[in-house]
Formats: C-alpha cells, structure tokens, sequence
C-alpha cells in the first residue's frame, strides 16, 4: 500500500469556486429545438477504467463534432467538481495513537457536524448539530487548525497528520445495471435527421474502435424512438384487427371488410410519399397521424361497398351495382375527404413556433388519406365485382354439375 492512503474527501465549495465555459445553443435554437420530437443521440459507454473511458468518451465526442451532423455534443461528466481532500499519513498517525477512522469521524464532525442531543417541542423533535461555527471553517487554514483528539486526550491538529490537496472529481458517478458507464450526448444539427445521426455514430465507433475492456451502445432519444416505435406498431396490429372485426359483425361478411381493408397499404404509401416530398423523417407525431388514418381511410370503402351491396339487393348485377355506387358516393367521399385534408394543411405547411411538432401529423394524414381516396374510388369497386363475379361463376358450375 503506498504510504499516504486518502481516508477522507471534504468538499469545500465556498473556499474554491470555478466558472467553467460551457459551449451552448443560441436561445432561438434551443426554444425550437424542444419542440422537436427526436433531437439527439447518446454513446454510453461502459467503464471499468476511470480515466480511460474518460479520455474515450472525449475521442468519440471530437469525432462526432467533426461530423458536421451534430451541433453540440455533451459529456456526461464534463463539469467535475473542485474539492479538498485530507490525505494523512499512516505514520504520524500511529505515533499520535489515532486511526484513519478516528481522524475522518473527528474531521467531518468538526466540519459537517454531528448530533449531540435532541430538542422536543409540541410532540416534534429536532436534532440538535454541534460543528464548528462558520468563521472556523471558511479557509484550508482552518481545516487544518481542526484538532484532533486521541484516547489520552492529547490534541493534534490537521496539519501535523498530513496535507491538504486540491483536486477534481465527477459531480455524479453514473450507474446501470450495477456497472459505472459514461455518455456522450449529441444533440443533432438542424437539417439532420436522427436516423443519418445515428448512422454517422455507428459509423465514427467502428472506423475508431475502442479497447476491447470498454463496451458500447447507442441510448437517448433514438433508443426510446425504437422502443416507441415497437409499442406503436403492436397498437397499430390491434386496431387493424379491431376495425376488421367490427366491419365483419356489421356486414355479417367476411368478404366486404377483407376488400375494404385493401386501402390500408396504400395510406402507407401515401404517407411515405408525403415524407418524400417534404423531405421528414417519420416521428412520434407520424405514428400518431398513422394510427388515425386507420380509422378514416376505411372510411370511404365502407361507404363504397354498402351501397354497392344495398344496389345488389335491388336486384342490380354486381358490375352495375358497382358503378351506380361510385357514381352514387363520389360526391360524398370526395367533399368528406377534401374537408380532412384542407382542415391538416395549416398542421402539415405551418412555419411558427413548434410547426415541428405538428408537421409530421398533417403530412401523415393529408398525404395518406388523399392517395387511399383515389384507390379505394378505382380498385375497391373493381375488386369487389371481380370476385363476386368470381364467385358467381363458382355457383353456376357447381349447379350445372
């Protein structure tokens, strides 16, 4: 062991006081940057060497601002915190009868002190601190004028059982699952998208790997935009699942909802379309906007086949039944579909403050419900009177056998 061992840290924050420079978003950037959904990714890295992560960490952060894809990237532990520690020598401490133990307990009673006795009042009770008064304990003088007593009641002060250091240490020591980790947190440039962010991190790690005792993985906002976007897509399953099985209860069919829900892949064209052209990343206001295209998309088919299949019971052939229907609902479907989207536009071209946080929604449901409503009016009558056709002819070759 060597032979000064440091037993105890006392933080003295009004004796030493740092400004440190921290480099920051103008206000404007980051008032609009906290309506954004996704706006920064994470590196963590986990440690078992202190300073080696520390000096890995500060690699991968110079390398992540070269990019050009990140306007800041912060690490997690980059503002240390000034502090004094007393290291006491194990020697002078035996000579004068005194542990490491005692010295600590008699230092940080002296400074943060420690209950003595109670006071009870009305039922409460109070501890009662005894400490030095604060004009003794302003100044590393003072520490080390702090006596010490040992068990023949001699008094020592600080400075005869060691020295008083300077030095630096984290704010907070970051754990997961039990292991220390460090994290370099970019926050992604305007005109980036997380996914090209991402992909530039992955990038930076495996052209620059690291020593095979650290371990790595990507957190942050893009970790919860995967697991966010797992929830959503098994909520989006039950309600595909839901809106089939109230249309089948309601047309007491199988067949009816099944070309019905035909439109759903082509809303998800027409919001990949709408992402396309306005050139967005798809978000957490998309998936939102998708959900809801759900519900209206199947809209216009229900509307379509309903009076498609009342036209049947008149005694219509299906093909006519078909056409008569979208002659029929062609206004209809139109104006309901035009009133959604006009009413999404302001959401989808809006440039104020937090447009961000909108535009995603009214692109999603504007875009996907317009291209569904010119499918659902040409496929779905087309596809319906071919297999019912189908299916007649099925039944007029089954009777002539």
């Amino acid at each position: 062991m060597e032979a000064l061992m440091k037993v105890y840290r006392v933080a003295v924050t009004e004796i030493y006081r740092k400004v440190v420079s921290v480099e920051a978003l103008s206000e404007r950037e980051a008032h609009q940057r906290a309506w954004d959904t996704w706006n920064n990714t994470e590196i963590i890295l986990d440690e078992n060497d202190f300073e080696g992560a520390e000096n890995a960490a500060k690699a991968v952060r110079e390398k992540m601002m070269e990019s050009g894809d990140f306007a800041q990237v912060i690490l997690s532990r980059d503002q240390y915190t000034p502090e004094y520690e007393i290291d006491f020598d194990r020697e002078k401490l035996a000579l004068n009868g005194l542990s490491s133990v005692t010295a600590a307990a008699a230092v940080s009673a002296a400074m943060s002190g420690s209950v003595g006795s109670y006071f009870r009042e009305d039922g409460d009770e109070y501890n009662i601190r005894v400490r030095y008064a604060p004009e003794f304990r302003t100044s590393t003088e003072d520490i080390e004028n702090i006596v010490i007593y040992n068990t023949q009641g001699r008094g020592i002060k600080v400075r005869d059982l060691g020295q008083i250091v300077e030095s630096k240490v984290p704010p907070t020591i970051q754990r997961k699952n039990r292991e220390r980790y460090i994290s370099a947190t970019g926050i992604v440039a305007r005109g980036k998208a997380l996914s090209e962010a991402v992909a530039t991190t992955e990038a930076i790690m495996e052209e620059n790997p690291l020593p095979p005792e650290f371990a790595w993985r990507i957190g942050g906002d893009y970790e919860n935009q995967q697991e966010m976007f797992s929830d959503l897509t098994l909520l989006l399953l039950l309600i595909i699942i839901l809106v089939y099985m109230v249309m089948a209860s309601q047309f007491e069919s199988f067949l009816g909802p099944l070309v019905i829900m035909v439109s759903i892949p082509f809303a998800f064209v027409g919001v990949a379309l709408g992402n396309m052209v306005s050139s967005m990343a798809v978000g957490m206001m998309s998936m939102v906007g998708i959900m809801i295209l759900m519900g209206i998309v199947v809209k216009n088919g229900i509307v379509l086949i309903d009076y498609t299949i009342l036209c049947q019971e008149r005694g219509m052939a299906v093909r006519d039944a078909s056409v008569t229907a979208a002659r029929s609902r062609l206004r209809p479907i139109l104006m309901t579909t035009l009133t959604t989207v006009l009413g999404m536009l302001p959401m989808a071209l809006g440039r104020g403050e937090g447009s961000e946080l909108w535009n995603g929604l009214g692109v999603t449901v504007a875009w996907g419900l317009s291209i569904s409503t010119v499918i659902t009016l040409i496929i779905i009558p087309v596809l319906y009177s071919g297999i019912i056709e189908r299916k007649e002819r099925r039944k007029v070759k089954k009777a002539a056998k």
